[in-house]
């Protein structure tokens, strides 16, 4: 039963970096590299989703909206389980409890908000496109996940 719980402890942790990735968007070292992620992902979504500039005007603060909440609570969601990991040992049973509410509710919250912005989003664009919206953001976090894997593979670089 030990290795289970630590087994799953991993997945769970490995799982949730793998979420904060889109909502953090391998935060960038300084301004330069977030205005070039924010270029890029405006472009990526705006080429997927083929947006007119009536469209784009409209989806851009309500995404940005959704993106801002799901990353809130997906930052919460990391913390609580980052917390549970470095603390399960000295936690009573009560806290742990505690602590398992706090994370599934994380979840039920981000269902929720995705709902509630699903539904506006199908407000400014048509359902065809509002499909190509779910597929790019995971092309999106793939790309991200593929860029920075190579990254890493090719070292540090100088400057």
């Amino acid at each position: 039963m030990i290795y289970y719980n630590k087994a799953m402890k991993r997945l769970l942790v490995i799982f949730s970096v793998l979420m904060l990735i889109p909502v953090t968007e391998i935060k960038a070292q300084d301004n330069d590299n977030l205005d070039k992620l924010t270029s890029f992902k405006i472009a990526f979504f705006t080429q997927k989703l083929n947006l007119t500039p009536s469209e784009a005007e409209k989806f851009w603060p309500v995404y940005n909206d959704y993106s801002a909440r799901k990353g809130k609570i997906q930052a919460e969601r990391f913390s609580l389980i980052r917390y549970a990991s470095q603390n399960e040992a000295n936690m009573n049973e009560a806290e742990l409890a505690l602590s398992a509410s706090k994370l599934t509710q994380t979840f039920v919250d981000e269902a929720n908000l995705t709902a509630y912005y699903g539904s506006e989003i199908q407000k400014i664009l048509p359902p065809a496109k509002v499909i190509r919206l779910y597929q790019a953001e995971n092309q999106y976090k793939q790309r991200l996940l593929m860029e920075l894997k190579e990254r890493r593979q090719q070292g540090p670089r100088s400057e």
